[in-house]
């Protein structure tokens, strides 16, 4: 049987902050993935540029590439950073055969691989004792409907955003410097954890330490089918050079 306290929002904070688990956006996770690493520096064609290792591993790797592959981990170092590209799209344009599709799947499987390890595994939240509410039927149990990161719930345990970091900072004797790094990733509830949230928080009489009972934390599936983490979808409207113009 799983330890209660293993799957607790509160032993997930704890690991958190000391390191065993990471609270990051994909950016971050990715950004991580490749430039831990090795970098090595090689010329091609008379042009000195950077060739990430992690993209040469295992026995069908990507050969080439390097304006590509360079231009990726740019775009993807500058969204992890906060900067302009994490409002944009990174698009891979050209002739049918030519490795884009093979790129984004070898990265998609990297990046699989690295959510399996301990330290980078995704979690998310569900809420019990629902059937307490008696507004739910039959439901006892409501996953996260979007695998919503349990610190996100932690950053909104109360209503509002201030309360909730301070309660983090006095309960987990988090430093600011800390919840500083937290909150660059804080983003408010989805509609429907919200307002289960707030109907368990209700329950309790505004009780945190209650409310929290009603959170068990589950890992994210990582299934490729399930499309969760990663995800391939039909490119019903896109234009290729076979397209009519």
């Amino acid at each position: 049987m799983t330890d209660p306290k293993s799957t607790s929002l509160q032993s997930h904070i704890q690991a958190v902050k000391k390191g065993d688990r990471v609270f990051e956006n994909a950016f971050q996770s990715v950004s991580r993935m490749i430039l831990e690493k090795e970098i090595n520096k090689v010329t091609v064609n008379g042009k000195t540029t950077f060739d990430f290792t992690i993209f040469r591993e295992g026995k069908k790797h990507i050969i080439g590439m390097y304006d590509e592959i360079n231009s990726f981990v740019s775009f993807v170092k500058d969204a992890s950073q906060g900067g302009s590209s994490k409002e944009m799209a990174f698009v891979l344009v050209g002739e049918p055969g030519n490795g884009k599709t093979f790129l984004v799947e070898y990265l998609c499987a990297l990046y699989r691989n690295f959510l399996f390890q301990p330290k980078n595994r995704k979690y998310t939240f569900r809420f019990t004792g629902l059937d307490r509410l008696g507004t739910y039927g039959a439901i006892k149990t409501i996953e996260s409907q979007t695998y919503e990161d349990p610190m996100v719930l932690a950053l909104n345990l109360f209503e509002s955003r201030e309360e909730s970091m301070q309660y983090l900072a006095r309960k987990f004797k988090i430093s600011d410097a800390l919840l500083e790094q937290w909150a660059e990733n804080y983003r408010p509830l989805g509609a429907c954890s919200a307002y289960i949230w707030n109907d368990l928080r209700t329950l309790h009489d505004g009780n945190i330490e209650e409310t929290l009972k009603n959170i068990e934390l589950v890992p994210v599936p990582l299934v490729e089918s399930l499309g969760t983490v990663t995800g391939k979808y039909p490119a019903k409207d896109k234009i290729t050079s076979s397209a009519v113009d």
